[in-house]
């Protein structure tokens, strides 16, 4: 921490008792999280969520985390898997395909759905879509399901067909598309040799239509296109507090409602995780979380002058605010919390750059704080989801 020292002593006195009171506040909200039981309960379903930077360590080493995880969950009852799609970065730079890692995952579990956190609609072709996530659906006998993404960095779209200032459209024609090939409709395409060749893919899925999310980066207007299109959102206490994700959910459920749809609609939300009682933990932590977050501002930023001090900022933030980060008791308030918001799901992002060996012998007390995953109907999908993702927000 030598580096943070320097960059802190640079600060003027008016910027260090700014950041010194900020840093009391996360304080007192720490110890309140630990001590208050807050409201009772968690959100009826947890899985594990995947979305490491790849100079986190070999990528040999991640798959084998992700596969050793997947199989801990799988023993335990959580509800699913969540992969995400990403390339040309090392943010997410391990998961080029969601389906084919997918797919080593049905192999090593019986009853964990398998996600794609998510596909970007723009990049692939509906069919190619649709034939990779059916074979995925056959190898787990049923428990796949896709959240689409329209994409945000423009450098992606060396891959995709059409233009990028088209992404979205893009996006919701290709998620019809998808879904109806999933159900077995013959489509036509036209070829690159000209003319138009009709198209039904194959293999056949096991589940007869395709679980499908939206995913929310905390915009109000995405939870309600959501709601009012019928289908579940996908969000993450990143960008957004605790206050206005319940907003947000409380927005979706009356958005819901007004478009006549059955139930309530779904709600999953995803929280960085690592559960320990170790009295070093936020030392422990610290260095994962800053790597972890310089990947992510690397995206959309450039280093500044105060870089250290802004990433422990940010890391204390997520420690001593709504995150599974800290004590079992710090973990199951705010577990409670996300219940009492309104949460389905709380998917577990595990991987922020701490050594494998330390995500997977931490893993069983995360695990120990979730209720095995209820019966579920026969498609094995909440009979109210229908779930779309079009607002990718990286974790």
């Amino acid at each position: 921490m030598s580096d943070l020292a320097g960059r802190l002593s640079a600060l003027s006195p008016e910027q260090r008792r700014r950041l010194a009171q900020g840093m009391r506040r996360r304080g007192a909200h720490a110890a309140s999280a630990d001590s208050a039981p807050g409201p009772a309960g968690a959100p009826a379903r947890q899985s594990l969520y995947f979305f490491a930077s790849a100079d986190a360590m070999p990528a040999r080493e991640y798959y084998s985390l992700v596969l050793d995880a997947a199989a801990m969950a799988d023993a335990a009852g959580l509800h699913a898997i969540w992969l995400p799609e990403r390339h040309f970065v090392d943010f997410g730079g391990f998961s080029p395909n969601p389906a084919v890692l997918g797919a080593a995952v049905a192999a090593r579990t019986d009853q964990l759905r398998i996600r794609a956190g998510s596909v970007a609609a723009p990049l692939q072709h509906p069919a190619r879509i649709a034939e990779d996530w059916a074979l995925v659906d056959n190898l787990s006998g049923g428990r796949a399901g896709i959240s689409f993404a329209s994409g945000w960095h423009p450098d992606d779209f060396v891959l995709a067909r059409e233009d990028y200032e088209d992404r979205r459209a893009v996006t919701a024609r290709t998620i019809e598309q998808v879904r109806s090939h999933w159900r077995g409709d013959t489509l036509g395409y036209p070829t690159t040799a000209g003319g138009e060749a009709q198209v039904r893919t194959q293999p056949r899925p096991v589940q007869p239509d395709l679980p499908v999310w939206l995913t929310a980066a905390g915009n109000p207007a995405t939870f309600t296109q959501a709601a009012r299109a019928g289908y579940g959102v996908m969000t993450a206490l990143l960008g957004q507090t605790m206050p206005a994700l319940r907003e947000n959910i409380a927005r979706y459920r009356q958005a819901w409602q007004g478009a006549g749809h059955r139930g309530n609609g779904d709600v999953v939300v995803m929280v960085h995780a690592h559960v320990s009682d170790r009295p070093d933990c936020e030392d422990f932590l610290r260095p994962a979380m800053h790597g972890y977050l310089r990947a992510f501002r690397s995206q959309t930023a450039a280093s500044t002058a105060d870089e250290e001090v802004l990433l422990e900022s940010a890391y204390l933030d997520f420690l001593h605010g709504p995150s599974l980060l800290g004590s079992p008791a710090k973990a199951s308030s705010v577990l409670a919390e996300l219940a009492d918001a309104g949460a389905d799901e709380v998917g577990f992002l595990v991987d922020f750059g701490l050594p494998a060996a330390a995500i997977l012998a931490a893993l069983p007390a995360l695990l120990a704080l979730s209720p095995a995953d209820p019966p579920r109907g026969p498609d094995g999908a909440p009979e109210s989801t229908r779930h779309v993702d079009e607002e990718e927000a990286p974790a």
